[in-house]
């Protein structure tokens, strides 16, 4: 309640949670807000500041422990320190697909291509694009793309059974129609699977449709399958 008045008063964020209750109990105790002593650990000095610092300027990809152990620091410093007093921020690799020096032209090259068919009225009815995705049947929620938002951490717990069932389907979209859903057989796509898919299913389909048409598919192991 007290975030949300401050909020609404000066337009801004307000501090956290446990910072207002902490204040509250001081007040309720001694009567003030003075800041006393800190009864915590005693501050890093400049020098050991400046030793982490030029460790990671030397191999930014170190490990706070390997540094800890390097410089004989406490882990429990070399952290803080990293954080709060140098302000830095610990980054995540990403992996891109890598481009060789003709990558980029053969790219704009078929982009134009695509551009220059599309002119064609019968191009886009032709492409046939396809997917194939696992649901789990106990609801299995995804924590990379799932998130719950407030003003304070709701503490939500989510429990997860260990090898629940599960199903995978299959569909493919075109401009004109939706093929599918396809359920498989099992609880994973294996190459054959997805071959008989193909050949039983989903291709009479097609070509019952149109005699010309352009499959897409990802790489998926199955759609790989020697």
């Amino acid at each position: 309640m007290v975030q949300r008045a401050f909020r609404r008063r000066c337009g801004i964020d307000p501090t956290l949670a446990k910072n207002i209750r902490r204040w509250y109990e001081q007040f309720q105790e001694t009567g003030c807000l003075c800041k006393g002593e800190s009864p915590g650990r005693p501050r890093t000095s400049e020098k050991n500041v400046h030793r982490i610092q030029e460790a990671f300027h030397r191999s930014p990809c170190k490990s706070t422990r390997r540094a800890s152990r390097e410089l004989t620091i406490p882990h429990v410093t070399v952290w803080p320190v990293l954080r709060r007093r140098l302000l830095m921020k610990p980054y995540r690799l990403q992996l891109v697909q890598a481009l060789s020096v003709g990558d980029r032209r053969k790219r704009t090259d078929f982009c134009d291509m695509l551009l220059e068919d599309m002119e064609d009225d019968t191009f886009l009815p032709r492409l046939i694009f396809s997917d194939e995705a696992t649901f789990h049947l106990s609801g299995e929620v995804s924590r990379q793309n799932f998130r719950i938002w407030g003003l304070e951490n709701p503490h939500e717990i989510v429990q997860h059974e260990r090898d629940s069932q599960k199903i995978s389907v299959f569909s493919a979209v075109s401009v004109r129609k939706i093929y599918g859903p396809f359920f498989f057989e099992g609880n994973t796509v294996t190459g054959n699977s997805y071959l008989e898919m193909l050949q039983d299913w989903l291709f009479p389909q097609l070509n019952e449709d149109s005699e010309e048409f352009i499959f897409q598919e990802d790489g998926a192991p199955p759609n790989w399958h020697n």
